[in-house]
């Protein structure tokens, strides 16, 4: 059962309207196909010592939109002496739904969102013996890389793919893993039963990888967007890896986002397009295209980079997801967007409205693909993860599994993966679910 008070009409004599849902109540994240009974208090005159009983409503209408602004059968009925209500409906469609409940001749109009959630999805969770990853992915054949150690799928050996100097930075296309660190870059394949090296690239001063914010992998080649320059590495059909000229794709004054303080990201537009997103100072983003020169390195496009609202919050091989913050009260929220690319644009493939008490909890973007996920702001109770529609249209949710309890800094989505603290005694190792896999754009 879930107690909300909605967006007034009038105010409180004695005190601010609460936000909707209050403290200790059970988190707006209604299921799939369940019924659903929602508890929902007018807004009366109060004295401080309470409401003004001697004016209540004596009746009440409600409606209930899915997220495609279709209207769903609801009923609604006066509690309490006139003092609350209860509206019933059961959702047919995930995601967030718009409630509106009249109440006469006093008690105003109340409007807020009920999000809903279909179950779990993915998979069985996977216990790895290494602390929670940061970056974390998997081979075609099983192997697991986590922080730059490889953990085998075979006999659950690990080998460690970094040297003296630190944690590698590793990214996996299908049996493929790139590692670049101690000025080298290396191209391994996952045979199934060990990681082959198949190529090695010492990097001169030219071609040298600065603090790396981003990269894109296939099987022959590595993008690298570092702080300064965007980097293309390739391997030949002579088994042999090389780089062409990097090139710089900043401006001047480049404004860090997200948790980690990320200067840009990579979206891949084509085989031979990246997007290049930055923030500007409004604060929008701007996407800025790069293709493939004849030298075999990034140029620039002539074409205006292209604008998108709100700060990145998510990244994957082809699309980027944003976030618009909504400070003012009484009703702060965020509104969050999936752009996808699409014959050699951006373009919107999903929004979602996230009213308090729900908030959007981003990851770090640097490690890798990363989605961001909803929350209850007052206690850990229930995550869902957004859910991308056919086209273009609102976001749907699914429900996260593992410790709700964690804290969001011990919790990483990606497209493929949902991995946590935790999985053995205590907190020293990593419980990964596998994702259901997806064939959207």
């Amino acid at each position: 059962m879930l107690s909300l008070s909605g967006c007034a009409n009038t105010g409180d004599e004695c005190g601010v309207v609460p936000l909707p849902g209050g403290m200790g109540q059970t988190p707006p994240l209604l299921s799939l196909e369940v019924p659903a009974e929602l508890q929902v208090q007018p807004s009366l005159n109060s004295t401080c010592e309470g409401p003004d009983t001697s004016q209540v409503p004596d009746s009440i209408t409600a409606e209930v939109f899915d997220p495609n602004n279709h209207a769903v059968a609801a009923e609604a009925s006066l509690t309490g002496n006139g003092q609350a209500a209860t509206v019933r409906f059961t959702p047919t469609t995930t995601g967030r739904h718009h409630v509106r409940v009249a109440f006469a001749p006093v008690g105003s109009l109340q409007q807020f969102g009920a999000y809903v959630s279909r179950a779990w999805t993915g998979g069985a969770p996977t216990v790895l013996p290494l602390p929670r990853c940061t970056q974390l992915d998997r081979t075609t054949h099983g192997t697991w890389l986590c922080d730059g150690v490889a953990v085998h799928a075979s006999n659950g050996t690990q080998t460690p793919l970094g040297g003296v100097s630190g944690m590698p930075d590793v990214a996996v296309a299908g049996d493929v893993v790139w590692v670049v660190g101690e000025d080298r870059v290396r191209r391994f394949v996952d045979t199934g039963s060990e990681l082959e090296l198949t190529g090695s690239l010492l990097l001169n001063q030219r071609d040298t990888v600065k603090v790396i914010q981003n990269r894109l992998a296939t099987a022959e080649e590595l993008w690298v967007l570092d702080s300064e320059r965007l980097h293309r590495f390739a391997f030949t059909s002579e088994g042999v890896v090389i780089g062409a000229t990097p090139t710089p794709w900043g401006r001047v004054n480049q404004l860090p986002f997200g948790v980690d303080m990320v200067l840009g990201l990579l979206v891949r537009l084509g085989p031979d397009t990246v997007s290049v997103i930055q923030v500007t100072q409004e604060p929008d983003s701007r996407a800025c295209t790069f293709r493939l020169g004849p030298s075999g390195a990034f140029v620039a496009s002539e074409a205006p980079c292209q604008r998108l609202p709100g700060v990145p919050a998510g990244i994957e091989d082809g699309a980027v997801w944003t976030r618009v913050d909504t400070l003012l009260l009484p009703q702060p929220g965020q509104t969050l967007y999936r752009w996808a690319a699409v014959d050699g644009a951006l373009t919107e493939r999903g929004t979602l409205v996230v009213d308090a008490p729900l908030e959007l909890v981003s990851a770090p973007l640097r490690p890798g693909f990363a989605i961001p996920f909803l929350q209850w702001r007052q206690s850990r109770v229930g995550s869902a993860v957004p859910v991308p529609p056919e086209s273009q249209g609102p976001l749907g949710l699914e429900l996260l599994p593992g410790n709700a309890d964690l804290s969001p800094g011990l919790r990483t989505l990606s497209p493929r993966f949902y991995w946590e603290a935790g999985g053995g005694q205590g907190l020293g190792g990593t419980r990964v679910y596998e994702r259901r896999a997806s064939s959207l754009k």
